[in-house]
C-alpha cells in the first residue's frame, strides 16, 4: 500500500511536470520567435523610401469586394490575434516595410500629409504579421490552410514625438488602414483636409463611388460598391491645439 502511494504521488508530480514544462517550452518558443523577428527587422534598411502612384495598391493579388468587406469585419472584431512566419504568397517583412515606406513617402512628397514626417528621425521601427483565422486544434495535415488574405502586417515608426501605425494585408500589399500621431509642432495636421485625404486614398485603391460623401472639417467618409466597403478619415486635436492624430482605413458598411 505504501509503494502503490509512491508511486502514485511520483506519477502525479510527473504528469505536473509535463504540462507546466509544455507550457514552458510553448511561451519559450513564442518569446524566441518574437525576439525573431525584432531581429530581422533590425536588419533591415529603412532609409530608402520609394514612391507609389495611386491606383498601384493591389501588387500582388486582387480581392473581391465582398472577400474585403468580410476580412475587415474580421479584422475589427474580437477575434484572437497571433503572429506567425509568412504564409506562401504573403509579403515578406521587408516588402511590408518597402511597401509602408513607399507608401507614405508618396503620400507626404504630394502634399497629402505633412512632409516634415519624412523628416523625422524614427528611434524605433516594428513589424509583426498576425493571423486572424482561428488556431487549429487539430493536425493540420488534416485541416486546410489558413486563409492568408486573413493576415496582415502591422508596420510602426516611432520617436518620442511621432508615432506612424500602418496595417497591411498581408496578401494584397496594401494599406487598409493607418494612424499617425504627433506631439511635435513641426508635424501637425492643423493644414491637412480630411477630404483631399479621402480623395487620395480612393485614388490609392482606384475605387469610384457616385454615392454622396459625408464631410465635416475633422470627418469625412463615403462608401462604394453598393455599400459593401467604405473609407473613413478624421483627425482630432491635441491639448495644445493643433491636430494631434489622423486616421484613415477601409471600412466594412454592412
Amino acid at each position: 500500500m505504501f509503494k502503490q502511494r509512491i508511486l502514485a504521488t511520483v506519477v502525479a508530480l510527473f504528469s505536473l511536470f509535463i504540462v507546466f514544462g509544455g507550457w514552458f517550452l510553448t511561451n519559450e518558443l513564442l518569446d524566441r520567435q518574437h525576439v525573431k523577428l525584432m531581429n530581422k527587422v533590425n536588419s533591415i534598411d529603412f532609409n530608402e523610401k520609394l514612391d507609389v502612384e495611386p491606383g498601384a495598391g493591389r501588387t500582388k493579388t486582387s480581392l473581391s469586394t465582398k472577400e474585403i468587406a468580410n476580412i475587415l469585419k474580421v479584422w475589427t472584431s474580437d477575434r484572437i490575434r497571433h503572429y506567425h512566419e509568412p504564409y506562401e504568397g504573403q509579403l515578406t517583412m521587408e516588402e511590408a516595410i518597402n511597401a509602408a515606406n513607399s507608401w507614405l513617402s508618396y503620400f507626404c512628397k504630394n502634399d497629402i500629409l505633412p512632409k516634415e514626417i519624412l523628416e523625422s528621425d524614427f528611434t524605433q521601427t516594428n513589424a509583426f504579421l498576425y493571423d486572424t483565422n482561428p488556431v487549429s486544434q487539430v493536425p493540420a495535415m488534416i485541416t486546410p490552410a489558413p486563409d492568408p488574405a486573413y493576415s496582415f502586417w502591422s508596420v510602426n515608426l516611432i520617436n518620442r514625438e511621432v508615432s506612424v501605425q500602418l496595417m497591411i494585408n498581408a496578401l494584397t500589399g496594401e494599406i487598409w488602414m493607418v494612424d499617425i500621431s504627433s506631439s511635435s509642432l513641426e508635424v501637425n495636421f492643423d493644414n491637412i483636409k480630411v477630404w483631399d485625404v479621402l480623395e487620395q486614398y480612393e485614388k490609392y485603391f482606384g475605387l469610384f463611388s457616385s454615392d454622396e460623401p459625408k464631410r465635416e472639417e475633422a470627418y469625412a467618409s463615403k462608401s462604394y460598391e453598393n455599400n459593401q466597403i467604405g473609407i473613413t478619415v478624421y483627425k482630432k486635436a491635441g491639448e495644445s491645439g493643433h491636430y494631434g492624430t489622423i486616421h484613415f482605413s477601409l471600412t466594412s458598411t454592412h
